[in-house]
């Protein structure tokens, strides 16, 4: 990334929509399509209606047109809690996305059921929120931290390499969640797709290891970081407060690890990174190694803090008993 890059604003949403609008879409449509390409790749009707306040005739035909046109496909989504098939569009069609200069984006390509979820409780939490100043694509994350001073080494990446291939790509922010910013504060997102207890504490303390240097370089710099974790009841609401309120303190500086925990937490960062195990056998294996890893994190969030403020959103249209048709 040049200089210049990182020195130029994100375009708006209207600015993207435009693109779209090129393509022959209403001004309603372009703004949804760019809407929904940027941050998840697929929408309920009940969220399209709650947008434009229009009955759920409305949304039925728009996205029969978007199914007739080739951009998306629609499919039933069955919900393992509630039992009940809730209608799910996929928005895939390349062009859009070309027209969006993200054609390669991964919301084209079909999800599991988990990450589809994770994905419309993404979008859901933007919907209710569309005044903050999100910033969707990973060139745009990157550059607006970029912007604030905030090194690359600090933010979340993985190295991805394939089977036949001895090169790797970085990717940033792969969770590929939302992120809101305007330099005095900036909002990350995490979605919670429900399940069990403990494998939802692993999750969100796995995404909040994969933060946690950005989070201290902005709080360094003067930058507030406010958490939200989005739910589908509220039951896990309230589990995932009781996580986050155990993060909040006053900013101090980063506790004195020893050597060998500083080397520990670079063997399994870099396990992370590049899928290579083998490092980590030096510390009892994967399993102990990342154990070991995370107590590490715990004892620094406990020490210094690790946010400012927090908040939780049920996204009660995503309800495990909700019926969107």
């Amino acid at each position: 990334m040049t200089a210049a890059t990182a020195a130029a604003p994100s375009p708006t949403l209207a600015e993207r929509a435009a693109a779209l609008r090129g393509l022959g879409w209403t001004r309603r449509q372009a703004d949804w399509l760019a809407l929904v390409c940027l941050h998840s790749g697929v929408f309920t009707r009940s969220q399209y209606q709650a947008r434009y306040d229009v009955t759920a005739g409305r949304a039925t035909r728009f996205v029969r047109a978007l199914v007739d046109a080739g951009v998306a496909r629609d499919a039933a989504l069955l919900d393992r809690q509630g039992g009940r098939p809730t209608s799910v569009c996929h928005v895939h069609g390349r062009a859009l996305y070309r027209a969006l200069g993200i054609e390669n984006n991964r919301h084209r390509r079909r999800s599991s059921r988990e990450l589809t979820i994770h994905r419309l409780l993404s979008l859901d939490y933007v919907l209710e929120h569309r005044d903050l100043p999100w910033l969707p694509t990973e060139p745009d994350k990157v550059a607006y931290f970029r912007r604030l001073g905030v090194p690359a080494a600090a933010l979340p990446r993985r190295e991805y390499r394939g089977p036949s291939s001895t090169r790797s790509t970085r990717r940033y922010f792969a969770f590929k969640l939302p992120v809101a910013g305007n330099g005095t504060a900036t909002t990350f997102v995490f979605a919670d797709i429900g399940g069990h207890r403990r494998v939802q504490r692993e999750r969100i303390h796995a995404w909040a290891d994969a933060h946690a240097s950005l989070w201290q370089a902005l709080r360094e710099r003067g930058s507030a970081v406010h958490v939200v974790a989005v739910a589908r009841t509220g039951d896990d609401a309230a589990a995932n407060a009781a996580i986050l309120d155990s993060w909040r303190g006053e900013h101090a500086p980063a506790a004195v690890l020893s050597a060998r925990d500083q080397r520990l937490l670079a063997a399994v960062d870099r396990a992370k990174e590049t899928g290579d195990l083998a490092p980590l056998a030096a510390y009892g294996g994967p399993i102990d190694a990342t154990t070991a890893a995370r107590a590490i994190r715990e004892q620094e969030r406990a020490a210094a803090g690790h946010i400012d403020a927090y908040s939780t959103h049920v996204a009660e249209r995503l309800a495990p008993d909700a019926l969107a048709l």
